[in-house]
């Protein structure tokens, strides 16, 4: 197996993706959390990072499907952020739409098909972190300077070397091309 590792995540645009990371860094450091801090400003979409067998099938998969989609909206489940002290995180809860979770199983469905580690997509809490593994007791939910996000696209992440690495922004692909 190869030394790179993919993810499919929803990356929000530069202005709020800048917005929510410098709230992310404050908040990890505050709580001496960095792991976080090793993807960009996200929220994942499928069920974890994988090796591809052959990457350029896979992102002509992804490109094919992603331009039939139509792009949509998601929402967070409130005006503040969320702090889950017996989770050890703290960050965004991202209301679920039929959008998104159709969208989720087209996108872990072409995972499985170019990977050896097959995975059922996990229909979990949709959320952005700001910090995770962390002691977050000490912290108050804050108002969030984004609250609605437009899914315009899918950003493929790249992890190269072992797992201390951080994933890097591959490739974004917009839908509805």
């Amino acid at each position: 197996m190869n030394n790179i590792k993919y993810n499919i995540l929803f990356v929000p645009k530069i202005k709020d993706r800048i917005k929510l990371g410098l709230i992310r860094r404050k908040i990890c450091k505050k709580v001496f959390s960095t792991q976080a801090m090793q993807y960009p400003v996200h929220m994942s979409v499928i069920s974890g990072g994988f090796h591809v067998t052959d990457y350029n099938k896979f992102e002509e998969s992804l490109i094919g499907l992603l331009k039939k989609e139509k792009p949509f909206e998601v929402v967070s489940e409130g005006p503040n952020s969320f702090v889950l002290p017996e989770k050890f995180w703290t960050g965004i809860h991202i209301n679920r739409n039929v959008d998104i979770t159709n969208l989720q199983y087209k996108l872990q469905n072409i995972r499985n098909l170019y990977t050896e580690e097959k995975k059922d997509l996990k229909e979990g809490q949709l959320h952005i972190t700001f910090a995770f593994p962390a002691k977050v007791d000490e912290l108050k939910p804050i108002k969030l300077p984004v609250t609605k996000f437009f899914v315009d696209r899918i950003t493929i992440v790249k992890k190269v070397g072992g797992e201390q690495a951080s994933y890097k922004i591959h490739k974004h692909i917009k839908l509805d091309i």
